[in-house]
């Protein structure tokens, strides 16, 4: 706080600067409220004018350090202080340089994690399973799958028993169940030899666990209602597929043969340690009735033709889902891959399938930290300690600011991106916790045959963390478009994109709207099974990617109907010509605006990072840029203050302007510690006049502080501006640099300065000065120095120019005195004339005085 006489106040009017004072609103009778209207002089100062009003106290401390304000109007930074490295500005600049450098330091760290998560390796895994399971072979004519010739349940049955079964049995046709072994022991008999399921050609791929075979059904007349007239030709109906109509009872025949009813058996999904799979009809659970395939050919081939023979699969199937596991050793590499069949209630059977390729450390933490600790391991350790540090940093700018925070647009992208950071490892710590938790993954299971390998529950949470993971990269990435903000080259695009941002994406919602009503009447109006239109979805995409290119039209077109020309039409009005192009307007006259005000900050300051740079260089080496000014710009000891009546009157209302803020923070300050001083004295009198008891005012009224009266003449006379002060003038206000011609108070100064003639007569002293040279001359002519003058045309036009000048000068001194001569001679007989008329009422007053006094 503020003490009256203290070296804090006594500086407010030596330096021109005013403290950042908060009185309270009811305080000092009304010296908040006048505290608060200077607050409207800062949007003359910029948007950083709230530094002009700190004491020196202040701007030292750490009030102001990790203002959002300072990124958000960097080019309005003062760059002359700088170079003081205890000055605001220095510590916010190199504030802002270590958040550059930490963000480097998590932006390579992430990147080299979230890279490492998505090697090559793991697509080439990933399309050999798929081409493999689904019997694919490239030719000339392209790609063939004997996936693609399942189109009735017969064929279906057919194919996994003479595609699907041979391809899990490469190597050899019986593979030994290990829980038939007994003894776990090399030496000793029966021991399973170590016999791998590789499957394919190179014996790179190993078949973890069992084939798992699932299929779900709907029940009898449910969702689905026939007509009256048709019962007597179709009695019953089968909806499409949902959970509420999943029929969950076995309907094998009383005769069939024992080993094949449990594959007419329920199940939930816990049971079946599987997860949804989302089909081209609908989204089918883990449930179901289930069927692994037995560890020899020729039983799983049986097996498969019983289940055909007593029909497993018929008209109340839905869905079909294989589900199998590859572990490939080379690259350390896990692939789940499921083949969904669908029987939709239209009709016809549709395959689908879903391969999912992932390291096999995204399951275990341990496995990371033994098989890749200086790779996968070591960077989730340091981008997440790199990330407690950001997120501390931005925990700290958040405390700093308050709701201010939120107001700069980067803000906003630093909490999306912590949000996002925190998902990615809540999910990859839950599922690495819910592995360790699933029996049939741990080691000593993993290697039976007959146990189905459950990872198939996960694959949904690792595509998630992948889609999350592609988010955080492109977010990281470009959040380093708000560094270059220090690069002065950039820093005008970046403003662009900053304040674009809200804008677009408030008008991009209004374009989703017209784009989905454009794909609602597509879809409509051209939707069939065979084009991009047949759903909802895929007719968005096409009316979104369509002004890119690449969507066929031929549908539209083919009719040869009128609508179709006319949708396209009404596309190109609205869409093509009006709203994009509005974007553009938007972008353009956002570009505009902002490159014009980087311009005029520009035109006045260097660059603050450069200057920044260039002080801490100095710095290190041991230097000070500031505190060691040459002579030149210090001046003469008699050239360091200046009468404030010798300055232009401009510069006086200025610097009379700035006293005046001064001296009424000061009283404002002053009435408030008085009325707190009087709170601490009498703090039952206050109390009591506060809780509205009595009315009356129980102190005096504390004049107004931001009144105070103008200066009188003599006032200015005794007025004297500081070479410092008028410095820091210059340096702050650009008009006034443009006034004095210069930059420097020291210049202004010597032009401005008139020299002290004692209160003297002026003439007088221009005698004696006359006097004095010649004197002097007379003293070198005596010393044998002949001197002589010749005249120069450029001396006699000067002394033709001051004749003239001093002649119009006369003149005009004339004229004007002649104008107050006539002016007295018209206000004296304007005073004779009311002399006379007041002589005229004072003897009408007597005569009327007389008329009515009593005789």
């Amino acid at each position: 706080r503020l003490r009256p006489g203290s070296r804090g106040a006594s500086r407010l009017l030596a330096t021109g600067r005013a403290p950042a004072t908060r009185p309270s609103p009811g305080g000092a009778h009304g010296g908040g409220a006048g505290a608060r209207r200077l607050m409207g002089d800062d949007d003359e100062r910029g948007p950083l004018g709230f530094l002009d009003r700190l004491l020196d106290e202040e701007r030292d401390s750490n009030l102001h350090l990790g203002d959002v304000r300072f990124w958000k109007h960097l080019e309005h930074i003062k760059t002359g202080l700088i170079y003081r490295r205890s000055s605001l500005e220095y510590r916010t600049m190199k504030l802002m340089c270590c958040e550059v450098v930490l963000y480097i330091f998590f932006l390579t760290a992430l990147t080299s994690f979230l890279v490492l998560q998505r090697s090559g390796s793991l697509f080439e895994n990933r399309k050999q399973q798929l081409e493999y399971w689904a019997g694919c072979t490239r030719t000339v004519e392209g790609r063939t799958c004997a996936i693609d010739q399942v189109t009735s349940p017969e064929t279906l049955m057919t194919w996994l028993a003479h595609d699907l079964a041979p391809k899990a049995f490469t190597e050899q046709d019986i593979y030994p169940p290990i829980g038939s072994a007994t003894s776990l022991f090399r030496l000793q008999s029966g021991v399973v030899a170590w016999t791998p399921r590789y499957i394919g050609d190179t014996q790179t791929s190993i078949l973890v666990g069992a084939i798992r075979i699932r299929q779900l059904r709907v029940q009898y007349n449910q969702d689905c209602e026939i007509l009256d007239d048709f019962k007597t030709i179709h009695p019953d109906c089968f909806a499409k597929y949902s959970p509420g109509i999943e029929s969950k009872l076995p309907w094998h025949p009383v005769w069939a043969p024992q080993h094949i009813q449990q594959h007419y058996k329920w199940y939930p999904a816990n049971e079946t340690e599987q997860g949804d799979i989302v089909g081209y009809h609908g989204v089918y659970p883990g449930s179901g009735f289930v069927l692994d395939l037995p560890l020899n050919l020729s039983g799983a081939q049986a097996r498969l033709k019983e289940l055909e023979d007593w029909t497993w699969l018929d008209f109340r199937s839905r869905a079909v889902i294989v589900e199998l596991n590859a572990l490939n050793p080379n690259t350390n590499i896990f692939v789940n891959t499921k083949m969904l069949f669908e029987f939709p209630a239209t009709g016809g059977i549709y395959s689908k399938q879903e391969v999912t390729a992932f390291k096999s450390y995204m399951m275990s933490l341990a496995l990371a930290a033994t098989d890749d600790a200086m790779g996968t391991f070591a960077l989730l350790i340091l981008t997440t300690a790199l990330f407690v540090v950001l997120s501390l940093y931005t925990l700290f700018i958040l405390v700093k600011n308050g709701p201010l925070f939120f107001t700069y647009f980067w803000s906003i992208v630093d909490l999306i991106l912590l949000l996002l950071y925190v998902i990615l490892m809540g999910m990859t710590f839950t599922r690495i916790s819910a592995c360790e938790r699933e029996p049939n993954l741990h080691p000593e299971v993993l290697a039976d045959p007959e146990m189905f390998f459950p990872i198939g529950k996960f694959t949904a949470q690792v595509e998630l963390s992948n889609s999350i993971m592609a988010l955080l990269g492109l977010l990281a990435w470009f959040k380093v478009l708000k560094y270059f903000n220090l690069c002065g080259v950039f820093a005008g695009y970046v403003r662009v994109i900053e304040r674009c941002v809200i804008n677009l994406v408030l008008f991009a919602s209004l374009l989703f709207l017209v784009l989905f009503g454009f794909a609602v009447a597509l879809h409509i109006g051209y939707g069939s099974d065979g084009n991009l239109f047949g759903s909802l979805w895929g007719s968005l995409i096409a009316v979104i990617v369509a002004p890119s290119g690449g969507v066929d039209w031929e549908p539209i077109f083919e009719g040869g109907d009128v609508l179709g020309p006319l949708l396209i039409f009404l596309y190109i009005i609205v869409v093509l010509l009006l709203l994009l192009n509005t974007f553009m307007a938007i972008c353009v006259d956002t570009y505009s605006v902002s490159i014009y005000e980087l311009d005029e900050e520009r035109s006045s300051r260097p660059n603050a990072m450069l200057i920044f740079l260039w002080t801490y260089l100095n710095a290190l080496r041991g230097r000070k840029l500031v505190g060691k000014e040459s002579e030149e710009d210090r001046g003469l000891p008699e050239e360091q203050e200046i009468p404030l009546n010798a300055l232009p009157e401009p510069i006086q209302m200025r610097f009379i302007a700035e006293r005046r803020k001064m001296l009424a923070l000061v009283n404002s300050i002053k009435a408030q510690l008085d009325d707190e001083e009087r709170k601490r004295n009498n703090p039952e009198l206050y109390n009591t006049t506060m809780s509205g008891e009595d009315d009356d005012d129980t102190f005096p009224p504390t004049p107004r502080a931001l009144n105070p009266q103008p200066p009188q003449d003599e006032d200015l006379k005794n007025m004297v501006v500081k070479r410092v002060q008028l410095q820091r003038m210059l340096e702050d206000d650009p008009g006034m640099r443009e006034i004095c011609n210069g930059d420097k108070a020291v210049d202004v100064i010597r032009r401005f300065q008139v020299d002290n003639l004692g209160g003297g007569d002026p003439y007088e002293a221009v005698a004696k000065l006359q006097a004095s040279i010649a004197q002097k001359l007379q003293e070198l002519e005596e010393q044998g120095m002949d001197l002589s003058f010749d005249e120069m045309e450029a001396l006699k036009a000067v002394s033709m120019e001051l004749h003239s000048a001093l002649t119009e000068s006369q003149k005009d001194w004339r004229s004007k005195l002649l104008s107050v001569v006539q002016m007295a001679s018209l206000l004296s007989k304007a005073l004779i004339d009311l002399t006379n008329e007041m002589a005229k009422v004072q003897a009408n007053h007597n005569e009327l005085a007389t008329r009515a006094s009593p005789n």
